[in-house]
């Protein structure tokens, strides 16, 4: 079976772009009168508190207005809303955020089924006494004569007071929920800390004097110091760093009721109240990994050094560069330099993720990277109980750091250069365990989607890790089956899905969110039933060495590899997109017995199963390696196959006579980690443990939390087949466009039986519109159902209305009827654009792949045939 390079697509034809369906069911609301009984005593506590607030600040000499932000919840949707909100003088708009799971309460219900929670949407704004005066006065307007007409620009206020589920203040309870924040301060008082720091995000105001102002009065009420400031317009991110007294903390902490009495907690310009420096990983204290042996490496030859400027940066630790698999393959920028903080054995977590992107999983001996890896250290090392953590430090705010780090790779900075403006990847295996993603963009998030975008760059990024017990009794895992007790893991795992969503960063929309799968290239057997008393063999990149006894207290939770691993976070995205986008290897993580409690834990350790990686073990020695495990790993593989991926793209450029510019290239990597995505071997666990009645409609929506587009499979993204055709194309669409492309269908498959499958999936870059809830400034999007063909009609694997939520679209389709068709005929795919959170500035780049296959060695010559078709076709440069 010959490999054969992938194709490019003939020049797309312009067009207008397809019409989108919509609708949905309707919901019933109360009545004026029933809204009035129940909204009018809101208004007046609302009223109550801002007479009370000017009453407060009658005598301040700067003569502050007294301002509330106020939460106005509905149910449904309000289309124009927003603008009408904007013609009520003293209401300034903050931000929209789509609220779910809204209890059918108060006369609001679902037309078809009174007992479905319902949707909904938060609406945040900034209000003074006047503009909260007028709305009242439209309210009780409404309630009176539900008929009158109201004022010019105005009239959408009436749809949404018929559907105005609740109004009510930002309190101090919003401000620190589910931020972590009580836990940190918990835990640093438990650590006898003198001080305790603080982030602290303020409402965006897009006045920037009345930025200034507020920020000033939040300075000035606060108890302790100010280490930072920052505003990014951009992604509308206002932030004060600071830290107060331990002891005024320690009395929040001991009495809750005091947080009202907090200046920080009741000022109505904070949004939020987080700790910081929370993206950490714990290095435990057994990692002192094995000796390797004699490595290649340590002899390089001209042959293998890399060379090149560098695709892939690597946000993370700092790795020990002199490392026999590192040496020579860094390239380490430290302008603020955090290498003074370290000790040679404190960096473990750079030297892992930089070992993986260099050479994979070391057990598979696998081919280098020809470029060098740019490396920048964004974390330090700090002692942790039994061992040590590597951690955004506290005295920077990690939106500054990420936002600098990427800056200097592409602009200049003091006079130098830009650090490495060839990178097109950009690595971040780090999570913020204190900021699960709930429904609202974090500002890490909207910093990478600004960034990636205003560079043209891919961010990777780790789902992230929960190593939280697994809530089944050792007792009961001893008793079942290999597959009983796989189904039981599924279903323990799903049940704590609160527990385990995505931590920010990874709710990303431009970037691609990683998640690990249960998978290694380790030589050790883990059987499946107990005792646990097979020995198994610690190996290097190419032989046997060290003979490891696995205690008898341990076990693979799976019947062979590929599941999502249990550490794995789970989706969905932000406004339910599909998050993680793709499975790649993480690591074998088993399951040990958690003797105290009896309820079933993660083992950790650097022994086997896992993936082997450079380590710097416990004393900081050139030649270690051990096993680790997790979502990391699975960003850093990905970043890797991007690499490679890099590498056809130049190849296709210099040898093809299609044009792929350099813009395209973020895009088209995007789009070819996905490409070869699928459920195939993920999909049926699910479906026999979790699917029921009641989810039946929705299941693939439900499952793709967990899987996303499946496991990666690159090879299938880097080559053709005889029997495999892929076909890449690039484009750019402003609103209103579309872009159609043409895969000529091979002859030898007319009126053929044999099953067949098209893949096709495109990705792009879109600017955000951080305060909007759509967010996404432009929606592109295929329907494979516009196809101009019958060969396959049947759809597979994602939610066909979850794949368009996101920024790429991956869609698999299979048939197998004897359709005849003539020579010449295509298969016709359509890109379109549209606007969808604001006006699309200019046209939005996208990159295209499709593959049509048959079960490889059916004889007939696919490959050829539309490689034939292709090229005597008159191509225009792009």
């Amino acid at each position: 079976m010959a490999d054969h390079p992938l194709l490019i697509f003939p020049t797309p034809s312009r067009s207008e772009r397809a019409r989108r369906g919509g609708g949905g069911g309707g919901i019933n609301c109360p009545s004026p009168n029933r809204q009035a009984e129940r909204l009018t005593p809101r208004f007046d506590r609302l009223q109550f508190a801002m007479d009370r607030r000017q009453a407060e600040l009658q005598d301040n000499p700067q003569g502050v207005q007294p301002e509330k932000t106020l939460v106005l919840e509905t149910v449904g949707t309000v289309k124009d809303f927003t603008n009408a909100m904007r013609r009520i003088d003293g209401l300034e708009w903050l931000g929209e955020v789509e609220d779910e799971d809204v209890a059918p309460d108060h006369g609001f219900e679902d037309e078809s089924n009174p007992e479905k929670q319902l949707r909904g949407r938060l609406f945040l704004m900034m209000s003074n006494q006047q503009a909260l005066g007028q709305m009242r006065s439209l309210f009780e307007q409404w309630h009176e004569s539900p008929d009158e007409p109201f004022p010019y620009g105005l009239a959408k206020l009436k749809d949404f007071f018929d559907h105005l589920y609740d109004i009510r203040p930002w309190g101090p309870e919003d401000r620190i929920r589910e931020t972590g924040l009580v836990d940190d301060w918990q835990a640093r008082l438990a650590a006898n800390d003198s001080t305790v720091p603080f982030e602290v995000e303020l409402w965006f105001r897009d006045n920037s004097v009345i930025r200034q102002m507020a920020e000033a009065h939040l300075v000035q009420s606060l108890d302790g110091e100010v280490l930072q400031r920052l505003v990014i317009p951009e992604i509308e991110y206002h932030a004060i760093l600071g830290r107060i007294p331990a002891d005024r903390v320690r009395d929040l902490i001991e009495r809750p009721e005091t947080r009202r009495a907090i200046p920080l907690f009741q000022n109505e310009e904070v949004m939020y109240v987080r700790p910081v420096g929370q993206c950490a990983v714990h290095i435990p204290e057994d990692d002192a990994g094995v000796d390797a042996l004699e490595d290649e490496d340590a002899n390089m030859t001209s042959d293998n050094v890399p060379n090149g400027d560098p695709i892939v940066a690597l946000f993370d630790g700092l790795p020990l560069t002199g490392h026999q698999k590192l040496n020579g393959r860094l390239v380490v920028d430290d302008p603020d330099g955090y290498e003074a903080a370290y000790q040679a054995n404190q960096r473990s977590h750079g030297t892992s993720m930089s070992s993986l992107i260099c050479h994979g999983d070391l057990n598979e001996a696998g081919e280098p990277i020809s470029r060098k890896l740019y490396a920048r250290p964004i974390m330090k090392p700090k002692p942790a109980l039994r061992g040590h953590d590597e951690s955004i430090p506290d005295d920077v705010l990690t939106v500054d750091l990420i936002h600098r780090a990427v800056r200097r790779l592409f602009e200049s900075e003091n006079g130098e250069p830009p650090a490495a403006p060839s990178v097109r990847v950009v690595n971040l295996s780090i999570g913020n365990p204190a900021q699960p993603f709930v429904r609202e963009m974090s500002s890490m998030a909207r910093l990478l989607d600004w960034l990636s975008h205003e560079h043209n760059i891919l961010f990777i990024v780790s789902a992230g890790n929960h190593a939280q017990d697994i809530k089944i009794e050792w007792s009961e895992i001893e008793r079942l089956s290999p597959s009983d007790r796989q189904d039981a893991v599924i279903k323990s795992i799903a049940d704590d899905t609160r527990n385990r969503r995505l931590l920010s960063p990874a709710e990303t929309l431009n970037g691609l969110t990683v998640g690990a799968s249960h998978s290694d290239a380790s030589q050790v057997q883990i059987p499946t039933q107990l005792p646990l008393t097979v020995g198994a063999s610690h190996s290097d990149a190419s032989q046997v060495r060290i003979p490891i006894q696995l205690p008898p207290n341990m076990i693979d939770p799976f019947i062979g590899s590929g599941l999502p691993s249990i550490v794995s976070a789970h989706g969905p995205g932000y406004r339910r997109a599909i998050k993680p986008d793709i499975l790649f290897p993480g690591g074998k993580q088993i399951l040990r017995e958690n003797i105290p409690t009896s309820i079933t834990r993660l083992a950790d350790s650097g022994g086997p199963p896992g993936q082997l990686v450079a380590t710097p073990g416990v004393l900081g020695r050139l030649n270690q390696m051990r096993h680790t495990r997790g979502t990391s790993n699975a960003a850093a593989l990905a970043s890797r196959a991007a690499h490679f991926l890099y590498n056809v793209i130049e190849n296709l450029r210099e040898g093809s006579s299609g044009n792929i510019p350099q813009e395209y290239d973020a895009v088209l990597l995007k789009t070819l980690l996905v490409h070869g995505a699928s459920w195939d071997d993920v999909y049926s666990p699910y479906q026999s443990v979790l699917r029921n009645s009641d989810n039946g409609r929705t299941f693939r929506d439900y499952v793709g939390r967990f899987i996303g587009y499946g496991t990666a499979e690159i090879s299938r993204a880097m080559v053709c087949t005889d029997q495999r055709v892929t076909l890449l194309g690039v484009g750019a669409l402003s609103d209103g466009e579309s872009d159609e492309f043409t895969l000529p269908l091979p002859p030898s498959l007319s009126s053929k039986t044999h099953k067949r499958r098209l893949t096709i999936t495109m990705a792009w870059l879109t600017p955000v519109n951080a305060r909007r809830q759509s967010y996404r400034v432009a929606h592109l999007w295929f329907n494979p159902n516009e196809q101009k063909s019958e060969i396959v009609k049947g759809r597979k694997d994602a939610d066909y209305r979850a794949v368009q939520r996101g920024t790429v679209q991956h869609e698999i389709l299979e048939g197998h009827r004897a359709t005849p068709f003539q020579d010449g005929d295509n298969i016709v795919i359509k890109v379109n654009c549209r606007a969808d959170a604001g006006e699309i500035m200019e046209p939005i780049r996208y990159g295209l792949a499709a593959t049509l296959e048959i079960a490889e060695g059916i004889d007939l010559p696919i490959y050829q045939e539309v490689r034939d078709r292709i090229e005597v076709r008159v191509r225009p440069r792009v």
